[in-house]
């Protein structure tokens, strides 16, 4: 078992992981914070992407239907129907 486990350790998935805890595995700017007021960020964090992806979302109905006016101004109004 420990064969396997120096194996891992030296793999390139390893040194991967590895580098990935060093960039991203200090916590310790948020020592200050409860798990409280991390669950509150979380959830601000969560309602902000999601008002996002909605309004991108509309932006994009928005647009898709301009551009199948447009069509249906140029080729008649079954070219639209036909395409879509």
């Amino acid at each position: 078992m420990s064969l396997e486990h120096e194996l891992y350790a030296d793999s390139a998935q390893a040194r991967e992981v590895d580098r990935q805890m060093r960039l991203f595995g200090d916590t310790s700017w948020a020592d200050h914070i409860t798990s409280e007021q991390a669950r509150a960020n979380n959830e601000a964090w969560n309602r902000n992407i999601r008002e996002r992806d909605e309004r991108q979302r509309a932006e994009s109905r928005r647009v898709i239907a301009s551009a199948l006016d447009k069509m249906e101004a140029m080729c008649g109004s079954s070219a639209a129907r036909r395409t879509a």
